[in-house]
């Protein structure tokens, strides 16, 4: 069951963008005259040009559904720069996501375990509930264990977390996804571009393993 991290991982944090997504914003000047005179970007800049990234950038798609599924349709990434480094024109930002829940997280978890067991199996449970679908994926996990232990801890590993994750969550609440990111912020004529690149610091927090 390790194919959610991958897709998000892959597609979302843990790489560079194939391409830089440009958001509509007044960048601020930069002097070339001393570092005195470097125009940082604002926090609220940083995070306007991440989330045209993710918003934009096709190879985004699985991340998209997977943030949708766990926030709602109106769930919204929320991030919080931690450091800003200037690197020969361009600066690096290294930052933290999380998501702001549009519903609670136990509607959530039900729609995300909802699309882990296959459709003919789910039909044949007497509940369509969170309660249901969480027993169905445990006592799938314990099938597992004799023919791919990995998948079987993964497994295991993904419903004891985002079960502590999400379980008690409200509309509004925030849930941490991923700590120590990084991303290459660039100045341009009409805005600013994020480009996100590989950060060995990157952990994930509350996401399916």
């Amino acid at each position: 069951m390790s194919t959610f991290a991958d897709r998000f991982c892959s597609s979302f944090f843990a790489r560079r963008a194939s391409a830089a997504v440009v958001v509509v914003l007044s960048a601020g000047g930069l002097s070339a005259c001393g570092k005195s005179d470097i125009a940082f970007p604002a926090d609220a800049d940083i995070a306007h040009a991440l989330q045209a990234n993710f918003e934009q950038d096709a190879n985004n798609a699985k991340a998209r559904e997977l943030v949708q599924t766990l926030g709602g349709e109106k769930g919204q990434l929320d991030y919080k720069v931690r450091r800003v480094i200037y690197r020969q024109g361009a600066f690096e930002a290294q930052y933290d996501v999380s998501l702001r829940m549009a519903r609670s997280g136990a509607e959530s978890l039900q729609k995300l375990y909802a699309t882990m067991i296959p459709k003919e199996e789910a039909a044949k449970l007497p509940e369509q509930t969170l309660a249901a679908y969480e027993k169905w994926l445990g006592d799938n996990a314990q099938t597992l264990e004799k023919t791919n232990p990995p998948q079987a801890t993964a497994l295991r590993d993904t419903l004891r977390k985002l079960g502590e994750c999400y379980r008690d969550t409200k509309a509004n609440d925030s849930v941490a996804l991923m700590d120590g990111l990084g991303a290459l912020i660039s100045p341009a004529r009409d805005g600013w571009y994020a480009d996100k690149l590989q950060s060995p610091q990157a952990q994930l927090r509350c996401l399916p393993v």
